[in-house]
């Protein structure tokens, strides 16, 4: 396999204006448009920057009790240089120093057995983080609940945090109590100083449904790259075995721009495609059962429109003339309905009219003074102002003979019309009484005869349903019609049998212009960078003692290919299990003295001290 050639000049890396820009011109949509759907999808595109993300160790210092009451204490400085763990005897503590290491760093030990775990009581781990001088102080005490705590602390100079013998000078940074929270606190401190980001990774079998599911990873899945695996391990950078995880360690750590917004794009499209898949699969199944169940009512009523059919047909009762009467004594009832209706009003008049001739009669009888007026007017309000005249006005103009519209006393009237006027309101009762009598009659009349119309039309309708109640077919027949009629609506209901494509909003559309521009500029830097990385890795293998060693090409899935003596092995790399004392990873250049055996300083070498091979 021919080794790709370098890229000569480093990709211009687009802006995220440009890439948001880009992409709106692509799918034809306003840039704000494109930044809605991101958000929608808790994404936040932004230009990537140059990160310090170099960890130097500076001194480790550990205190502690063996099982046998031994107490035993570590007081390591990490100067400049190269450092190796050697011991001819297995089990004498290589390892447990690593994992003294690793403990603070990582924020729970990978491979330090429990029982060693359990002799330290204080461990103490100087370094600097990004350029910034850090202490992270941990206390175990055996009984005390939570048993493990830790101070993360700084200083204004690496001077200043390796003079302080305690803590007390120190400012405090975080600070955490308990497995959990002490492991949370040193991931969350390292994420922030190293201004890196949760990664989540799309696992194709992973949720409850199997069908895939986002997987995150922090700071220990991320210092897996710091701390190398052993050789022949079947993972090249990680403790973490997970699909696509060596390859976004790579990215993130050679800072590949826009490696984590990749990530994010690109488990975001991949859960926007299950979301539709899955969406298609219930509207499938949606489908297919509602044509099952309308093929079952349809042919429901294929059946019963037959049996109406046949039925319709059969010989049945002359009703017709039963029918006729019947609705002619219908007629007949609301005829005379509206006529007791007239008659109740008529009444009703009659009864006002008698009641009114009476109080008039009365009133003109109660004192001499009203038989003056009984022949003038009545007004009702005053005819220039239209105000209502009130029964106070009236009582005065009967009692004290005032107008009751003006108040000024009214004419004195001759005796013999006020005679006379008696007399017409004697003889307007009498006749208001008999009109009352002669209304009340016609609404008796009209009465009886509507109690008739309501026992005929009775009769009629008793009769019409006699003759049905006596024929099964059209019982049978009224049966059939309503059961056809309720298919039918079910039928009309569910609509025609048509599989309709669940509706996508343009989200995901968005989702996938974003995600293939930035996988674009993310290749351009890998393409860069990698071939770079190859000729570092192969300096950095000749300086640890790998003999023979032509050519590496790493690849971006975190694979790696090494030639040796021109004959090319694909292989997973068995790179040595090596952590260096700035605990950064192997592709960050970092400026120390001179390699062993050279007189100048190698970009990429770390001048920090490496164990050897993990056994």
């Amino acid at each position: 396999m021919t080794k790709p050639a370098p890229v000569a000049t480093p990709p211009v890396v687009p802006t995220a204006d440009d890439i948001l820009t880009q992409a709106a011109a692509r799918l034809d949509v306003a840039k704000h448009q494109v930044e809605r759907a991101l958000a929608e999808a808790n994404i936040a595109l932004t230009t990537p920057a140059p990160a310090d993300r170099r960890l130097r160790i500076l001194r480790l210092r550990v205190d502690g009790i063996k099982h046998d009451g031994e107490a035993f204490t570590i007081d390591r400085p990490f100067e400049p240089g190269i450092w190796a763990i050697v011991h001819p005897e297995n089990s004498a503590g290589k390892t447990s120093l690593l994992e003294f290491l690793v403990w603070p760093l990582r924020g729970a030990p990978r491979d330090l057995p429990p029982g060693v775990q359990s002799w330290v009581r204080t461990l103490r781990l100087d370094l600097v983080v990004a350029g910034k001088p850090t202490r992270i102080a941990m206390e175990q005490i055996p009984g005390l609940l939570p048993p493990v705590s830790v101070d993360i602390l700084t200083a204004d100079t690496v001077q200043a945090l390796l003079a302080a013998t305690d803590d007390n000078p120190l400012r405090l940074v975080a600070k955490g109590s308990g497995t959990d929270d002490v492991e949370r606190v040193i991931g969350s401190f390292f994420l922030d100083a190293l201004r890196m980001e949760r990664t989540s990774l799309w696992s194709g079998t992973g949720g409850a449904d199997g069908e895939g599911a986002p997987q995150v990873h922090g700071w220990p899945a991320y210092f897996g790259a710091c701390y190398l695996n052993a050789g022949g391990d079947e993972l090249l950078l990680g403790d973490v075995s997970a699909p696509g995880l060596p390859a976004k360690l790579l990215e993130l750590f050679v800072d590949i721009p826009y490696s984590s917004a990749h990530a994010q794009l690109s488990v975001a499209v991949k859960g926007r495609a299950k979301t539709t898949r899955q969406a298609q699969r219930r509207a499938e199944g949606d489908l297919h059962a509602r044509s099952a169940e309308r093929a079952q009512w349809q042919a429901q009523l294929d059946l019963l429109q037959q049996e109406i059919q046949e039925l319709s047909g059969a010989p049945e009762a002359d009703i017709a003339p039963l029918l006729q009467r019947a609705d002619q004594a219908a007629q007949e009832l609301h005829r005379l309905r509206m006529s007791l209706n007239d008659a109740a009003q008529s009444l009703a008049d009659a009864v006002a009219a008698r009641v009114g001739a009476e109080q008039a009669q009365l009133d003109a009888q109660e004192t001499w003074q009203a038989r003056r007026v009984l022949g003038r007017l009545n007004p009702s309000c005053c005819p220039r102002c239209e105000e209502p005249v009130g029964d106070e006005r009236r009582a005065a103009e009967r009692d004290r003979a005032t107008c009751a519209v003006c108040t000024r006393p009214l004419p004195e009237i001759a005796e013999d019309i006020a005679e006379a006027v008696l007399e017409q309101l004697i003889t307007d009762v009498a006749t208001a009484q008999e009109a009352e009598a002669a209304a009340v009659a016609h609404h008796l009349a009209v009465q009886a005869a509507a109690d008739a119309a309501v026992t005929a039309h009775q009769q009629a309708t008793e009769a019409v349903s006699s003759v049905l109640a006596a024929s099964p077919a059209h019982v049978r027949l009224r049966e059939l019609e309503l059961m056809a009629a309720e298919l039918r609506g079910r039928l009309a209901a569910t609509g025609t049998a048509s599989l309709d494509t669940p509706t996508v909003s343009a989200a995901p559309d968005v989702l996938s212009a974003v995600h293939q521009l930035v996988e674009a500029t993310v290749k351009a830097s890998a393409d860069y960078l990698f071939p770079t990385m190859d000729s570092e890795i192969v300096s950095l293998s000749s300086q640890f003692g790998v003999q023979h060693l032509n050519s590496v090409t790493l690849k971006r899935n975190g694979n790696a290919t090494p030639s040796k003596k021109a004959s090319s092995t694909p292989s997973k790399s068995s790179a040595a299990a090596t952590v260096c004392a700035c605990a950064s990873p192997p592709s960050s250049p970092c400026c120390g003295p001179a390699p062993p055996g050279t007189s100048t300083p190698t970009p990429g070498f770390c001048s920090s001290t490496p164990s050897p091979p993990k056994r």
